[in-house]
């Protein structure tokens, strides 16, 4: 239940390459012209430096399919690699509380993604709790992020029937274009997850 599925081998490893790239020196620039991210119906805006690539993917929960959507965007003036996940679930979680939805989702995406970058690079993949956060009415909760020698944050926010993640790889939470992305996320109002039957191509 609530379970992150594991991403594509391809993407994995273009994480991997620009997360090694920030470990290097960048210059100093300005950031500017950020795009603002938000999807019709799914809850949330943010800002981003660079266009991302979208990949879409029906989860199975429950006996239905709830809709995961993951945004990458990499910042080739930086080296930072920014990652947003929209993950849905139905109505029968509402009996969760905030703090076991986060935990359940964040330990699908510790299985999922974490071990995917792990055997990508062959080093260690950690995600430590952080701290716990607000936005709003909604509960939050920082982590901090490690792959081999590259390090990063991982904010995710429980609003209800949608779990958030925010990923920031190549950076410490003082820099300036990571606190620009966690600072500019809004949940906004949104209709209800729509459920889809499993099929046997799931």
């Amino acid at each position: 239940m609530l379970k992150f599925p594991a991403r594509k081998a391809g993407l994995v490893s273009l994480l991997l390459l620009l997360a090694a790239s920030a470990a290097f020196p960048r210059p100093a620039f300005q950031i500017d012209d950020w795009i603002v991210l938000a999807p019709a119906g799914e809850g949330f805006a943010i800002k981003l430096p660079v266009k991302p690539e979208i990949e879409t993917q029906r989860v199975p929960v429950m006996g239905n399919t709830y809709l995961l959507r993951l945004y990458t965007s990499s910042d080739e003036r930086t080296g930072l690699l920014y990652m947003v996940v929209m993950q849905e679930y139905p109505s029968v979680t509402g009996v969760l509380t905030p703090a076991a939805r986060l935990e359940k989702f964040m330990d699908g995406f510790k299985k999922g993604l974490g071990e995917s970058l792990a055997a990508a690079s062959g080093g260690k993949f950690d995600l430590v709790p952080d701290r716990d956060l607000s936005l709003g009415n909604y509960r939050g909760r920082q982590y901090k992020l490690s792959v081999a020698e590259t390090r990063g944050l991982v904010r995710a926010y429980d609003a209800g029937r949608r779990v958030y993640l925010l990923m920031v790889m190549g950076a410490e939470e003082k820099n300036s274009a990571a606190v620009r992305f966690f600072d500019s996320f809004e949940i906004k109002p949104a209709p209800d997850p729509v459920p889809q039957p499993v099929t046997d191509k799931q």
